[in-house]
């Protein structure tokens, strides 16, 4: 069905953005959940970490993603860890009103970001991270 309409435009008539709901109801009844790096469903394929292409998953997705993500239901989402760079640490205070810092608080910003996804192996919530600036903007 994807295939049809993104390869060849055909138009099939479905809702293609309610596939996610329908595969999570398949899913939950037969006991099998969606892996993460899934094509189309997958709940990892419009993530992006890495500071490179940041602008990218936000303003042009069909750069960095196969699909743009409203095809299916979704969003593009930037996530901090070891991988950030400072145009991911910019956006993420953006996005969750933090405001405006120097540069030099930025890069103290990203690199305790970096430490704590080293630390923890895995990417950093919205807590932690909002929880470091106020630490730096605290000095």
């Amino acid at each position: 069905m994807m295939g049809l309409h993104l390869l060849y435009g055909y138009d099939t008539n479905y809702r293609l953005d309610k596939i996610p709901e329908l595969a999570e109801m398949i899913a939950a009844k037969s006991n099998i959940p969606i892996a993460r790096n899934k094509p189309v469903l997958g709940h990892g394929n419009f993530i992006r970490e890495s500071g490179i292409g940041i602008n990218y998953v936000m303003n042009d997705p069909l750069v960095m993603f196969a699909t743009h993500p409203s095809l299916t239901g979704k969003i593009g989402e930037v996530v901090l860890g070891k991988k950030s760079g400072k145009a991911s640490i910019i956006y993420k205070m953006g996005e969750l009103g933090l405001g405006e810092l120097d540069d030099e608080k930025i890069a103290k910003i990203l690199d305790e970001v970096k430490a704590t996804g080293i630390a923890k192996r895995d990417v950093l919530s919205n807590e932690e991270f909002v929880n470091i600036v106020s630490s730096v903007k605290a000095g």
